[in-house]
């Protein structure tokens, strides 16, 4: 077949598309197909191109693009035609959710590309539809090859790659794996978590306790048996067994440039180390908050108090303080749960101290006043005055003032080691690095 004659033929597979000619040269044509399913129109293009016998290669061609495109050499000028697929201006599938779905999915698939179909470290030139379908029946995931291959953004295409390699060299140790993301395995985890948290109410989320993306299962392991467990201490030693063993492998993911690192997280044997401590506390009768000093510097602290809206009695928290930025939040509940786990008593309920408030009793007004004298906040001899400028505050300041001086109150309490173990695990659990966590890997 002559070169016009493949010309002719090209031109006529490509009827059907939308394109768009970038470059017309002596031995470079540039056509860009726009699709919004590349993945789709490169495999129907390069399938009647083996029908009409024109020799083909797709393959990556970075000064183009991360997808690969099809290049079809004329036999007698040597002139080459590059196939581009581009997705329309303002296609693809958005940011948010729908983004986070296939990146996660993404790096599930490729893994399984490299442990499973390739045994070996990939590069660019195995991003391929053939590929990736072959290495589908190792990936759980909630999202279609195709639909990854779609609309994949081109710098994702990178970091899946790095992501898989960093996983290869960390786990190649022999076992089968499969790679999952919103599995019916992961959501046996999760419903565990979800199933004691609700009786613990140690987290305010299930990131907060992992923040694990994707799971990595060996061919060995029972993720059944996580279901037995009735604490969040039986089901973090299962999962710490498990992540040792390489059997259950729970990996957070950010968007790679470079190469990938892979770190520990929340792993019982790392060594503690206090990045917090209990430095004393503020507060003063006008305001409705109070404050922990966590650290050195003035501005290292714990804010506590409601941040729900104006008339709203709800919503109160604490909020790490930092030298630069805010550094995370922690609710009443989990507030809670590390005041139980150090031996200190709760204390009270959102939903009474909220009544208390809107009751705005002089029994009540009093107390808080106490409390305060308690804490070393203020002089016993001005309580009096203090009932009474309490009585006229807002029933949100009674609300948010109470529940602080409840803490504080607690945490005088204890001896000097168990206040800089509580002040340490508010925190860790700010920053998604709680001690009583579960353990996973960072790749990044």
């Amino acid at each position: 077949m002559g070169d016009s004659e493949i010309l002719l033929a090209i031109n006529s597979i490509l009827s059907s598309y939308q394109t768009k000619v970038v470059k017309a040269g002596p031995k470079v044509d540039k056509i860009r197909i726009i699709t919004a399913s590349r993945a789709d129109a490169q495999d129907s293009i390069s399938r009647q191109l083996k029908t009409k016998k024109i020799p083909f290669k797709n393959e990556i061609d970075k000064s183009e693009s991360s997808f690969p495109v099809t290049k079809i050499e004329l036999p007698k000028s040597k002139s080459v035609t590059k196939l581009i697929y581009k997705k329309p201006s303002g296609g693809g599938s958005g940011a948010g959710a729908a983004l986070t779905k296939i990146t996660e999915s993404a790096q599930a698939l490729y893994a399984a590309l490299v442990f499973n179909v390739l045994k070996r470290e990939m590069s660019i030139k195995d991003v391929t539809k053939e590929n990736f379908l072959r290495a589908a029946s190792s990936a759980s995931i909630d999202t279609s090859v195709v639909e990854i291959m779609n609309n994949l953004p081109d710098d994702w295409i990178n970091s899946s790659i790095a992501g898989a390699n960093a996983l290869y060299k960390k786990f190649k140790n022999g076992k089968k794996y499969t790679f999952h993301r919103g599995s019916g395995q992961v959501n046996l985890i999760e419903s565990t978590f979800t199933r004691i948290n609700r009786q613990e109410k140690a987290f305010g989320n299930l990131n907060k306790w992992s923040p694990a993306d994707i799971y990595m299962i060996s061919s060995d392991a029972n993720v059944s048996e996580i279901q037995s467990e009735n604490t969040l201490k039986g089901l973090n030693q299962v999962m710490m067994k498990n992540i040792i063993e390489n059997k259950i492998i729970g990996i957070s993911l950010k968007k790679i440039v470079g190469s990938g690192s892979i770190y520990k997280k929340n792993f019982s044997n790392d060594k503690k180390q206090y990045v917090a401590s209990f430095r004393g506390i503020t507060s003063n009768l006008e305001s409705m908050d109070g404050y922990i000093k966590w650290g050195e510097l003035s501005s290292e602290k714990i804010q506590f108090r409601s941040f729900g809206g104006d008339a709203s009695l709800s919503g109160w928290q604490g909020e790490i303080k930092g030298t630069s930025a805010n550094q995370g939040k922690i609710s009443l509940g989990p507030i809670n749960f590390i005041l139980s786990l150090h031996g200190l008593d709760k204390i009270p309920l959102s939903s009474t101290s909220a009544s208390l408030a809107t009751a705005n009793t002089i029994e009540h007004c009093r107390k808080i006043s106490e409390l305060m004298v308690k804490n070393g906040l203020l002089n016993s001899a001005e309580i009096n005055n203090t009932v009474e400028f309490i009585n006229k505050q807002s029933a949100k300041y009674r609300y948010s003032k109470y529940l602080v001086m409840e803490l504080f109150s607690k945490i005088n309490s204890a001896s000097p080691t168990i206040k800089n173990n509580i002040v340490q695990d508010f925190y860790l659990y700010a920053s998604s690095q709680a001690s009583y966590s579960a353990p996973y890997y960072k790749l990044e």
